[in-house]
């Protein structure tokens, strides 16, 4: 294991055909899981072509007028946290996230809400308009491939816990929660006021996303160079930088694996600086969660055998929570997004 300059771990997924390499790499995601939550991944097999594809996509797409990517705005299909969100729309603990977004998975037939007759992606002949041809089949295809790979990350962590390297697919994930999320954090460098700036929080401390944990089990990203990503330090009251570094992806866990471990895995807070850099910055998360359905338990592992468990900064209570992810999932995107009403029993 290699580790950055600001010291988050670089893990090779490609020493996982050997029986060794499997011990080293769970042995690694261990160490990471239990220090920072947040580890690199590199020798992960994903097209460089593929990736370099969806961020032209997702370019092309974002610079679109608004008007044009509110066609596709969240509320319009039945899976209604799926769509594009407008700068100023998603909050963080209560804060404007400086950034827009669309958050998207593969079509499914159920997607078509009748009163809005509104489907998830753009037509072929939009496509061919708005000058974003390939963007269901790019996003798709990209969705596929990250699949496979979070199954793969998850095995590894199964094992690091000494489980069976299925434990997570057959308990779990056999039929995993995906999203995919595309990210635009324009830059604010020659902008003294605007429209989300109203004069009494003009001294307010501003992010692209504020600092926060995400809810599920694992968050893929794939990043520019641009830069703005930190992550809690675990020695120090500060945030370090999670920097682009070519040929990787920037895995982090979420809320459910801590809880499913008893905080013995970390799911550590982190958050997107407010751009200043005078280029715009782009983002591609994707995030391998349980099945919707299932109720997450403390999973059977001697965490005495483990090491010292550590300690919650941010000292949230969600360890309390007895439900299924889906619930979980509905409470946390309620914060996240006032403009819109999700029922707390509602369908996703």
């Amino acid at each position: 294991m290699t580790t950055s300059k600001e010291n988050l771990p670089i893990i090779d997924l490609s020493l996982r055909n050997s029986t060794e390499g499997k011990v080293q790499i769970s042995k690694e995601i261990q160490k990471a899981c239990k220090e920072h939550g947040f580890f690199y991944i590199s020798g992960h097999g994903i097209d460089q072509q593929l990736i370099d594809q969806l961020f032209s996509l997702s370019k092309r797409f974002f610079s679109l007028p608004l008007e044009t990517k509110l066609k596709w705005r969240m509320g319009l299909t039945n899976r209604e946290y799926l769509g594009f969100f407008k700068m100023g729309q998603e909050v963080t603990y209560g804060a404007v996230d400086y950034k827009e977004g669309v958050y998207i998975d593969t079509h499914k037939p159920t997607d078509l809400k009748e009163n809005f007759n509104q489907s998830l992606f753009p037509t072929a002949e939009e496509e061919i308009e708005f000058n974003i041809v390939g963007f269901q089949n790019i996003i798709e295809t990209y969705i596929s491939k990250l699949k496979e790979l979070g199954q793969i990350i998850v095995e590894a962590i199964s094992i690091s816990l000494q489980l069976p390297s299925n434990f997570f697919y057959e308990k779990y994930t056999n039929n995993p929660f995906l999203m995919l999320g595309l990210l635009h954090y324009p830059s604010f460098h020659d902008i003294v006021n605007n429209e989300l700036e109203p004069d009494e929080t003009l001294k307010k401390e501003k992010f692209g996303v504020g600092p926060h944990t995400d809810q599920g089990i694992l968050t893929i990203l794939y990043q520019d160079d641009v830069g703005g990503l930190q992550v809690k330090s675990r020695n120090e009251n500060e945030f370090i930088d999670a920097p682009f570094i070519p040929g990787t992806f920037i895995c982090n866990i979420g809320d459910m694996l801590d809880k499913m471990t008893g905080g013995y895995y970390l799911s550590n807070i982190h958050r997107v600086k407010y751009n200043l850099t005078g280029r715009p910055r782009f983002s591609i998360p994707f995030f391998y969660d349980l099945n919707l359905d299932c109720v997450p338990e403390l999973i059977p592992c001697d965490f005495a055998n483990l090491g010292e468990k550590p300690e919650r900064w941010d000292k949230q209570k969600f360890h309390e929570f007895k439900g299924t992810y889906a619930e979980y999932f509905l409470k946390k995107i309620n914060k996240m997004y006032p403009d819109y009403i999700y029922k707390e029993n509602g369908q996703l």
